[in-house]
C-alpha cells in the first residue's frame, strides 16, 4: 500500500499553521514544529482521533539544533520528508525611527534564519532522497512594502530573495523550492508586535476587515502544492496579485499611493487608511 506523503510545518500552531495542518491531514501526514507544546500535542490528538498520522516536535525558533531534530524525526518516524512549509511569525510594524535594534535582530533571528535553517536541513535530507518541496510563507509586505512595515518588509523580501535564488539552484534538481506571499488575514490580529499603541490599532483593524481566513489561505497553499509547474514565487490572492501589477507596470502610480498612505498614517489622531 502506498503511503501518504509527508509534510513538516515550522510554526504549525500559528492560526495559518494549525488551519494547514487541518486541511492537509487527509492528503499528508503531518508533523507540526512549535514552541507551543500544549496547543501542538491537542492538534495531533484530534488529527489521531480523525484517523491522520500526525507528529508534534517541540521547537524553538531560529535554532539550528532544533530544526535539524525535526528533520531527522519526521525522517525516523516516516523515512521521508516530502513538503517543508515554513510559516511566518509575528509582524512588526510601526514607523521606522520607532523599531529598535533589537526587534530588527529577533526578526532576522527568528524568522530569516529560521528558514536558513530549515530550508538547509530539509534540502539536505531532500538530495538525498531525490525529491521534496520547501515552501516559504510570507505576509506580502515583502513583495508590496509600504508605510510602518519597514522592518517586516525587509525581513520577508530576503526570504522571496533567499527562495528565488535557491529555486533558480535547484533548476536541474528534483527538488524545488517556492515562495508564498499572503496577505494579512483575520486570525492574524494575535501576531502582530507593534512598536505604539496606534500602529497595532490600524494593522489589527486590517487584520478584522480582511476578506482573508487562515482557512482560506491554507486552501490556496495547499492548491499550490498540487501545481508541480508553479513559478517561484506564488501570489494565490488576487488582491496581491493586483497590487503587485500596479507596481511593476506603474511605478509612479504605486509610490504615489504609497506616499498618500504614508502621509495619513503619521497624521496625529488619523484612523486606517485604505
Amino acid at each position: 500500500m502506498k503511503q501518504s506523503p509527508t509534510l513538516l510545518i515550522t510554526r504549525g500552531c500559528t492560526p495559518l499553521g494549525l488551519a494547514l495542518a487541518q486541511a492537509a491531514a487527509g492528503h499528508y501526514r503531518i508533523a507540526i514544529a512549535s514552541d507551543d507544546t500544549h496547543t501542538g500535542n491537542a492538534l495531533c490528538r484530534r488529527l489521531h482521533e480523525d484517523g491522520h498520522e500526525a507528529l508534534f516536535i517541540e521547537t524553538i525558533a531560529g535554532e539550528v539544533r532544533d530544526i535539524q531534530r525535526a528533520v531527522n524525526r519526521v525522517l525516523s518516524r516516516w523515512q521521508q520528508l516530502d513538503v517543508v512549509v515554513n510559516l511566518p511569525g509575528n509582524m512588526l510594524v510601526g514607523p521606522f525611527e520607532a523599531a529598535q535594534t533589537q526587534q530588527w535582530q529577533t526578526l532576522a533571528s527568528q524568522q530569516l534564519m529560521q528558514v536558513v535553517n530549515s530550508s538547509q536541513s530539509a534540502l539536505t535530507a531532500m538530495k538525498k532522497q531525490g525529491y521534496g518541496s520547501i515552501i516559504n510563507v510570507v505576509p506580502d509586505c515583502g513583495l508590496l512594502p509600504g508605510p510602518l512595515t519597514s522592518a517586516s518588509s525587509a525581513t520577508y523580501a530576503a526570504i522571496i530573495a533567499l527562495t528565488e535564488s535557491l529555486n533558480s539552484e535547484l533548476a536541474n534538481s528534483p527538488v524545488n523550492a517556492r515562495a508564498v506571499a499572503l496577505p494579512l488575514y483575520q486570525e492574524q490580529a494575535e501576531q502582530l508586535d507593534a512598536t505604539d499603541p496606534l500602529s497595532q490599532a490600524r494593522f489589527k483593524r486590517k487584520t478584522r476587515d480582511s476578506l482573508n481566513t487562515a482557512a482560506s489561505l491554507s486552501g490556496d497553499i495547499l492548491a499550490m502544492l498540487k501545481t508541480p509547474e508553479a513559478t517561484a514565487l506564488h501570489t494565490p490572492c488576487a488582491s496581491t496579485r493586483a497590487q503587485w501589477r500596479l507596481k511593476r507596470w506603474f511605478t509612479k502610480r504605486w509610490d504615489k499611493k504609497m506616499q498618500q498612505r504614508g502621509r495619513r498614517y503619521r497624521r496625529k489622531g488619523t484612523g486606517e487608511s485604505s
